[in-house]
């Protein structure tokens, strides 16, 4: 099974703590041990430096990886939703989340919206 997060900001080495906690949870409570491999968790984000990708990986006890639509290989993106539905995807979590967790922004006070959600 796999576990697809994506951000809309550039990697921080917090996003894998929060990811890897969902994976825990996905292995323990979804994942059918004797029909699926382990949880594999992905994290898509707008961009990442490659030294602090490998440095907070680097104690990562559960299979996570870091990665840029952009930047996986055609074999990779074929398990995954295309750009237009990932964008579509995050657009729709984006107005429900703003919509139940956040009233109506006053005159003058932008809205905040999450910069992190899962797409499933």
């Amino acid at each position: 099974m796999d576990r697809l997060e994506q951000t809309l900001t550039a990697f921080e080495p917090g996003f894998l703590g929060q990811l890897g906690t969902y994976v825990a949870v996905v292995d323990d409570q979804v994942r059918h041990h004797d029909l699926h491999s382990p949880t594999v968790g992905i994290l898509l984000c707008t961009g990442r430096d490659e030294a602090v990708v490998r440095y907070s990986l680097a104690s990562a006890a559960t299979p996570l990886a870091v990665a840029t639509y952009d930047t996986l290989t055609p074999e990779q993106r074929a398990g995954l939703p295309g750009p237009a539905a990932l964008t579509a995807a995050l657009h729709d979590v984006l107005i429900r989340t703003s919509t139940a967790d956040h009233p109506p922004a006053s005159a003058g006070t932008p809205r905040r919206h999450p910069t992190y959600r899962s797409l499933r």
